[in-house]
């Protein structure tokens, strides 16, 4: 009798033990997030700081070269040591986000591999809001009105196929605006990955880091899938508009 009242005591000191020993993890895993953040950041500052000032293209026109990586043809995964910011980051990659499992990981599913579960603000610092062909065409710091206030990365993660009630996530390189300004406001899109406890590292162009919760609201073109499957994978957007991610 008295062995199973310690069996039992030791079951309710687990039970709740278990949930704060969960939530001491994903802390230390979101402040090794935030570190590889600040890593990408001083990256790209060193890269503005020797490129006259402009930031990093987020992609190229024919979509063989990207902020993390480079590749010889769109069949070939990119190799994230002949990225633009290779030089400036310790070990010539990008480090992976211990908190981001991808379900997804091959074929056409890998096509933005090496980015580590960040993205990059491609309409506004790592290109244009403007249409193709300017669309690739990156920021200069000096038309960002206020870096302390724009978003320049974050955790990213896109939905794969077969969303409905299995989900599943793959690995994705942009950090994606609530708006398409190009084509008429119309809506984008969420690739903003919620997974540290329910919000997103991110880091401003001034370098400094936030945890950010989702916007309230969400628009999603149903092609993707549905406003529910994306709350499931908690993925969203930064914002209920594209404040945090224009250069005004």
């Amino acid at each position: 009798m008295e062995v199973l009242v310690v069996v039992a005591i030791m079951g309710m000191l687990m039970a709740i033990l278990m949930p704060a020993l969960g939530k001491a993890t994903e802390s230390a895993r979101s402040a090794n997030c935030k570190s590889n953040l600040r890593q990408i950041g001083i990256a790209m500052i060193m890269y503005v700081s020797e490129n006259r000032g402009w930031y990093a293209p987020a992609t190229s026109s024919d979509n063989n070269y990207r902020w993390h990586g480079v590749r010889t043809s769109s069949t070939e995964p990119f190799d994230p040591r002949k990225g633009p910011l290779s030089p400036y980051l310790q070990g010539g990659e990008v480090k992976k986000c211990p908190s981001f499992e991808p379900d997804l990981t091959e074929g056409e599913y890998a096509f933005a591999s090496g980015c580590g579960g960040y993205g990059y603000n491609d309409q506004y610092v790592g290109g244009s809001p403007l249409k193709w062909p300017a669309f690739y065409k990156p920021a200069k710091q000096s038309q960002i009105a206020f870096l302390s206030e724009t978003v320049m990365f974050s955790d990213t993660a896109l939905l794969g196929s077969n969303v409905g009630d299995k989900y599943r996530i793959i690995e994705y390189s942009f950090l994606t605006a609530p708006f398409y300004e190009a084509y008429d406001n119309r809506a984008a899109t969420p690739s903003t990955h919620f997974r540290h406890g329910g919000k997103a590292n991110v880091i401003f162009c001034d370098g400094h880091v936030a945890t950010m919760c989702p916007a309230c609201r969400m628009s999603v073109n149903p092609r993707y899938g549905t406003v529910d499957d994306f709350k499931r994978a908690r993925i969203g957007f930064l914002g209920e508009d594209n404040s945090i991610f224009d250069r005004e």
